[in-house]
């Protein structure tokens, strides 16, 4: 009975511990922070945000904005999605909390539909609401900020 005892905490152990390590390793994404943002003041889209709610595949995806020299916003999916690394959306700024632009639409046969697109911001800057056009087809994503948790705050401290 004790050895059983011990064979199950041991197993309770080895299951916790492997948890804890992919979690933390799936959510550690310091060196594309380091590689793509590396000190420099976001504007309010650039970060890793994950996706909450979508009406057309599942959440739990993360992706990163970031602007290039042109002020365009890229977007590229970095974990958990259905395409991983490649651009899925360009935008441009509108206002402070406005993009519009295109962005990929995946089908599972394979085929890609880049459509009209366009993302707001909350008044927290920590959720976006992307709306995709496909088709004629228009759906909502919802994406939380995951890095920085408080952009201004980052960017403030990028001024001292």
């Amino acid at each position: 009975m004790i050895v059983n005892l011990l064979k199950i905490n041991k197993f309770i152990c080895i299951a916790a511990a492997y948890f804890f390590l992919n979690f933390s390793f799936a959510a550690d994404y310091s060196e594309i922070i380091k590689k793509v943002f590396s000190d420099k003041k976001l504007d309010n889209i650039e970060g890793i945000w994950i996706k909450t709610i979508a009406n057309e595949g599942p959440s739990g995806c993360v992706t990163m904005f970031y602007k290039d020299e042109n002020d365009l916003y890229y977007q590229i999916h970095i974990d958990s999605c259905f395409v991983m690394g490649e651009i899925t959306g360009k935008q441009k700024k509108v206002s402070e909390n406005k993009y519009e632009g295109e962005n990929a639409v995946y089908f599972f046969n394979g085929n890609v539909n880049w459509g009209a697109s366009s993302i707001e911001i909350s008044e927290n800057l920590n959720i976006i609401s992307i709306t995709h056009n496909s088709y004629g087809n228009i759906f909502r994503e919802q994406w939380e900020r995951v890095w920085p948790k408080n952009i201004v705050d980052y960017n403030k401290s990028l001024n001292n």
